[in-house]
């Protein structure tokens, strides 16, 4: 199963494996541990992931009040 996660210092959106515990963040190099960071969405096809790490940035951009439709 693939997830969107969002780094918790440097605020940067990736897609993870969500088998493995932890990544290490592309642009700051933190390692985040897959347990304790918030999963903005699941999915289980791979060529969903680039749409909804865009649709990820955006709301972390400009936040909206009510719930994500993914």
């Amino acid at each position: 199963m693939l997830g969107v996660i969002s780094c918790l210092k440097c605020k940067h959106v990736c897609g993870v494996d969500l088998d493995y515990k932890s990544k290490k963040c592309a642009k700051c190099d933190y390692k985040m541990m897959i347990g304790k960071v918030r999963i903005w969405v699941k999915t289980n096809d791979n060529s969903d992931l680039p749409v909804l790490i865009k649709r990820v940035k955006k709301e972390i951009a400009e936040p909206s009040i009510g719930p994500l439709d993914y």
